[in-house]
């Protein structure tokens, strides 16, 4: 009878191993629930082979979007975020509307201790109409299996024009509109 114990890193591990079916368990990988591993068997032949297991995660993570970036701010009223690699090219799963309150909820996200935290990445893609969504990768240690995080979007900016006539130098133009397309 052969057991292989077999060390993934980054999602990847390999070993040599002899032809057979064999049961499979997980072991080792916190903040992960360990039973929820799928499938539990494995089929290796007399040639290179490949199979893809899955766990399931327990932790929830709420974002918080506000004015302030802290506790008690004035909520974003809407808009969405998403998990993604470091670098915020890499997305996973998919987009979290942030509510009413401001909050994001993303549940069954793996999560880890004080001593050795998982890290995860997540990025704004929208916000609502009066707010700048936080731009960059905002990263996150889950220290815990439930955990709160503050995003400040600031309140947006006002910008002023002036028109005034090409020919005569600071003529002001009255009752005119400047239309503004996003994007252009």
């Amino acid at each position: 009878m052969s057991e292989y114990n077999v060390t993934i890193t980054n999602g990847q591990g390999s070993t040599e191993m002899k032809a057979g079916t064999y049961t499979v368990s997980a072991t080792s990988a916190p903040g992960y629930d360990l039973t929820s591993l799928s499938p539990t068997t494995f089929s290796a032949t007399t040639s290179a082979g490949t199979e893809t297991f899955t766990l399931s995660a327990s932790g929830t993570l709420t974002f918080n979007v506000n004015e302030t970036g802290a506790q008690g701010g004035t909520p974003v009223i809407s808009g969405s975020l998403i998990m993604t690699d470091q670098t915020g090219t890499e997305e996973y799963g998919t987009a979290v509307t942030i509510s009413s309150n401001g909050d994001a909820v993303f549940d069954n996200v793996p999560y880890g201790d004080v001593a050795t935290p998982y890290t995860l990445y997540f990025k704004q893609l929208s916000t609502d109409e009066t707010h700048n969504p936080y731009v960059g990768v905002i990263s996150v240690s889950m220290t815990s299996q439930t955990q709160t995080e503050y995003v400040q979007n600031t309140a947006i900016a006002t910008q002023s024009f002036t028109l005034t006539d090409a020919n005569y130098s600071g003529l002001p133009i009255s009752d005119a509109t400047l239309n503004f397309t996003e994007g252009a």
